[in-house]
């Protein structure tokens, strides 16, 4: 995927059990057989070997803490942003967990630094350090391909770091991601509000 276009290389694959559509990158496509073998209600039979969800903190030098909930299982692992404000224990964070549960695969929610359990100042938070924190994430936790779900604002984060990160993001699933609106806002700022942002979202 390095050097190459994200619209060439994207596949938009529609799902109907979920209402959301999926990005399959490079030759991987198991997604779209993954997301339709959910099941329409939650699943009466458990995995075989019960699975634990432990919850732990991400020690980063020079940067905030980042609380996180780790679900063991098989590849590829889904890793959940949230949305502006949100943080790992809402109602779509829990619900993919469960899903992840009844199929056995890998499975991280976490907070931003700045919200929830995570350490850091909400008011010092910028898109630019929750995207460091997105990475954080995949470069210190995760193991293997991801998908990457990421709602409203933690969509746009997602992007960000399929481009940063192409070598370990499969897949994406958008819900209701906020990349416009982001774009929208930025394009009407004046010229020195631009470069602000540009210089705190670099930093």
């Amino acid at each position: 995927m390095a050097g190459v276009g994200m619209a060439a290389v994207a596949a938009w694959v529609p799902c109907r059990s979920w209402g959301w559509a999926a990005v399959s990158f490079g030759p991987c496509r198991g997604l779209s057989a993954l997301l339709a073998r959910m099941p329409q209600r939650a699943p009466r039979w458990l995995p075989a070997c019960r699975q634990k969800t432990s919850f732990s903190f991400l020690n980063r030098p020079d940067l905030p803490s980042l609380a996180y909930k780790r679900l063991k299982g098989k590849s590829p692992g889904i890793i959940f942003l949230p949305g502006y404000l949100s943080n790992m224990n809402g109602t779509k964070a829990l619900a993919i967990e469960e899903f992840c549960k009844s199929l056995g695969h890998a499975y991280i929610r976490f907070d931003y630094s700045g919200v929830g359990n995570s350490g850091g100042n909400l008011e010092e938070s910028t898109v630019g350090k929750w995207r460091k924190d997105v990475l954080s994430i995949i470069d210190d936790l995760a193991e293997g391909p991801q998908i990457l779900v990421g709602s409203s604002l933690g969509g746009w984060l997602m992007l960000h770091a399929a481009i940063a990160r192409p070598e370990k993001v499969m897949a994406l699933i958008g819900v209701a991601t906020a990349a416009d609106g982001l774009v929208t806002q930025f394009n009407q700022l004046p010229v020195e509000v631009k470069k602000l942002y540009i210089f705190l979202y670099s930093a």
